[in-house]
């Protein structure tokens, strides 16, 4: 007789719930959104103070308060992207090329103005041109970003030396090719720094879809029964702490007759079906795996055995009343074990192997509980 459990009890206040969590693509992402919310936010305060003092002192807007006025536009269009959650290239774009503008503008600008205030622009405006290049090397891929990061800062210094070219100031003149040259040996460490975090974020990519490839069964997309281990290891963890867990071992009933009579086509359909049942009946915190063949695990930590029993009903109802297109229903036997003091992979993985086969035995599709023997344990399979 199949064992049954309401909701309430399975989803009670004793599992808990799993927090969100992001993806490294995802945490990355959120990551940069939030510097570039506090770099905006810096930058307003210093474009508005610098747009105030240059209000006050020129007695007027001027071509230098345009600049910073635009600057500001853009940094509140910026944040409201962001707070829109935009996609992040639109916006880092958007910044570059108002950057780019506002750094060849304000090197046009020193052709006027006196000495201390245009060496203080031009060192200021270097400072921008090396913030426009992280932009670029964030915002595009790492050859786009080098050209444009180089051809930025040529027009950059092309346009700023032809500024101070008609100043008549060579001392000027030499204080701004210093201060090129320096800023040419920075933009190269950027573009290092750069191609170092490209080189990284691809190798780890590789790593981790090699990783997951390994670790991942290919039809059914479940964790494969190597991925399982550790879950089950992290489970008798927890068993040593006093906290419950149980593991479901079920094997899909007569599947050779299904691949005899349907073809090996239908039966890989089946299998996938069953994965996906076991994607959507489960809890967060479960880990589903394909054990092997036509047999699943499901690892339960935090759950006894009367609430894995009751688990492993409900998916037993699921797959008892889910049809199968071109064949029809499938059913499925299962067998729980719960986790035990001086348990290991093998012993408790055995345990509920025997109540699999109880329920076989018994007429199949329904759930058997495996008590712990009396005695020495039988001998596990090599998992």
């Amino acid at each position: 007789m199949a064992v049954g459990y309401g909701d309430r009890e399975l989803w009670g206040t004793d599992v808990p719930d799993l927090p969100h969590t992001l993806t490294p693509g995802q945490l990355r992402e959120e990551l940069r959104r939030r510097i570039y919310v506090a770099a905006l936010l810096l930058g307003l305060a210093v474009l508005g103070f610098l747009w105030v003092i240059e209000w006050t002192r020129g007695g007027g807007l001027g071509v230098q308060g345009s600049v910073d006025l635009l600057l500001i536009a853009v940094c509140l269009l910026a944040l409201l992207w962001l707070r829109l959650r935009w996609p992040l290239p639109a916006i880092e774009r958007t910044l570059y090329a108002a950057n780019t503008v506002a750094v060849t503008t304000q090197f046009a600008l020193t052709r006027t103005g006196s000495a201390p205030d245009t060496a203080l622009l031009i060192a200021s405006t270097h400072l921008l041109l090396i913030a426009n290049a992280i932009v670029g090397y964030l915002a595009f891929p790492i050859r786009v970003g080098a050209l444009l990061s180089l051809g930025t800062y040529v027009l950059a210094v092309a346009v700023g030396m032809w500024a101070l070219s008609g100043r008549n100031d060579p001392a000027l003149l030499l204080t701004a090719a210093r201060l090129h040259v320096s800023v040419a040996t920075v933009l190269l460490l950027v573009y290092a720094l750069a191609w170092y975090r490209s080189s990284y974020l691809k190798i780890s990519g590789e790593h981790a879809r090699l990783t997951r490839q390994a670790l991942t069964d290919p039809l059914t997309g479940l964790p494969n029964r190597h991925a399982t281990y550790a879950a089950i290891e992290g489970l008798l963890a927890q068993s040593a702490q006093g906290r419950p867990g149980s593991v479901v071992m079920l094997d899909v009933d007569h599947f050779k007759a299904v691949n005899d009579t349907h073809g090996h086509h239908a039966g890989d359909h089946v299998l996938i079906a069953v994965a996906g049942a076991l994607r959507t009946q489960l809890h967060a915190t479960h880990t589903p795996g394909r054990w092997g063949g036509e047999e699943f695990i499901v690892v339960l930590p935090d759950l006894d055995t009367a609430h894995a029993a009751a688990l492993a009903e409900r998916l037993r109802a699921h797959l008892h009343r889910t049809p199968h297109p071109g064949v029809g229903v499938v059913t499925a036997s299962f067998g729980v074990a719960t986790a035990e003091p001086g348990d290991d992979l093998g012993t408790l993985t055995a345990r509920a192997d025997r109540a699999l086969y109880r329920a076989k035995a018994a007429g199949r599709d329904r759930v058997e509980v495996q008590s712990p023997p009396e005695g020495p344990p039988a001998m596990a399979l090599t998992p």
